[in-house]
């Protein structure tokens, strides 16, 4: 064999290892020109949504990712991204959420294996190893919790149709505010309704109703009352300024996001007892971060979550104060006393997402009955533990600081 053919062997041989080579991490997103800046439709998914505007903001966005995934240890990447481009917002949330906890606690100095065996045996893998900067490591698992609602999903699904086929379909003079509750157990037809819209707003003069909101609110004009199924709508209309009419680019001005009851803190719980119960004993602390995908989420929600209900009770016969107690319903606190002691913190965060990294905070919750508590490392974040029988919370580095975003990211410069 010559020279040549030897270094022509060796070059390849080199090559298959990824010595000397820039290998190009795998792309999330197309590599294609993007014109689309239209807004997000209510039937669209995330990645559908970030992979074809063309807007600036979401060009961030994505980019953010990418550099995420570039991080990610390359024997994950294709299935995480499998994950991101499915098309399903679900797997696209949790993909993202897992991305953020690896990038955040990698740039804090921590070291993460994904899926780690377990040395007790068990054929369930949390989603990381963690150790941080002085060798002591943990288990951390990430998940994605829904809030409980009285909400359709399939009923959800049908609406947005819906409304889409509306938000395409503007008049000339009128854009509308609807209110809705319930909904439709078969699909409604968007075009009908577009059209009985359109017919009942061409009977309307824009200024005689202009005029009538100005002096006693839009709540005064009688609305066009419609139902589907279960589906009730309200609709009343909102003229177009003279100079605007003819160039509005929707037809809803005001939505409805429908109605049902919201319980923000159950969902919490059942995410912690549901890890709490899954890997069996652990030679090492374990971390729930969950991500409730809500945006109305608050502290009493959290404690609740962890402690149990809040519920007044009252003393019969009594004119005494009702007196605040915790039901026996909480992760870490049920009938019998401490549960799910496995949990050595909860790391609960609200409605994280790709474009809300700059304004969603997080707290670390210590598990006060933890068989193996949390390593103090993770008091770099912002964390929560009681003293003198009362929660103190305390400040730590957001998401914003570390990825050293702007208040208004990606919108703003």
């Amino acid at each position: 064999m010559g020279r040549v053919g030897r270094k022509k062997r060796m070059k390849a041989f080199r090559k298959s290892l990824g010595i000397g080579f820039n290998i190009a991490a795998p792309k999330v997103f197309d590599s294609v020109k993007r014109t689309d800046d239209s807004p997000k439709q209510n039937t669209e998914s995330d990645f559908i949504f970030y992979n074809r505007s063309a807007r600036t903001e979401i060009e961030k966005i994505r980019n953010f990712i990418e550099d995420c995934v570039k991080n990610y240890p390359r024997t994950e990447q294709k299935e995480i991204i499998s994950r991101l481009r499915s098309g399903d917002d679900v797997h696209f949330r949790s993909a993202c959420f897992e991305l953020f906890i690896y990038e955040v606690l990698r740039r804090q100095g921590f070291t993460l294996t994904p899926h780690p065996e377990l040395p007790n045996g068990s054929p369930y893998r949390p989603d990381f190893l963690v150790s941080d900067t002085e060798g002591r490591c943990f288990y951390l698992e990430a998940v994605l919790a829904t809030e409980n609602n009285e909400l359709d999903r399939g009923g959800e699904a049908r609406k947005g149709a819906v409304l889409d086929t509306l938000a395409k379909s503007p008049h000339d003079k009128f854009m509308i505010a609807l209110d809705d509750e319930g909904s439709p157990k078969s699909p409604p037809s968007g075009k009908k309704l577009k059209n009985q819209i359109h017919a009942w707003l061409d009977s309307l003069d824009p200024d005689e109703v202009l005029e009538k909101i100005d002096s006693a609110g839009l709540d005064s004009i009688e609305p066009l009352v419609w139902a589907h199924d279960e589906w009730h709508l309200q609709i009343r209309p909102i003229p177009l300024k003279p100079e605007r009419r003819g160039q509005s680019s929707t037809l809803i001005g005001i939505g409805g996001s429908g109605g049902g009851w919201v319980d923000a803190w159950s969902p919490i719980r059942d995410a912690v007892k549901f890890k709490g119960g899954k890997y069996g004993d652990l030679e090492i602390p374990l971390i729930v971060a969950v991500n409730l995908d809500s945006f109305h989420l608050d502290r009493i929600d959290e404690m609740q979550a962890l402690f149990g209900q809040e519920q007044f009770v009252f003393k019969p016969g009594s004119d005494a104060e009702p007196e605040m107690r915790r039901a026996p319903n909480g992760a870490w606190h049920g009938k019998r006393g401490p549960q799910y002691t496995r949990v050595s913190a909860a790391w609960i965060f609200n409605d994280l997402h790709a474009s809300s990294l700059a304004v969603r905070d997080s707290t670390i919750y210590f598990n006060p009955w933890a068989a193996l508590p949390a390593p103090e490392s993770l008091k770099c974040f912002p964390f929560a533990e009681p003293q003198n029988d009362k929660m103190q919370w305390n400040k730590g580095l957001t998401f914003r600081e570390i990825f050293e975003l702007h208040e208004g990211w990606p919108e703003n410069a």
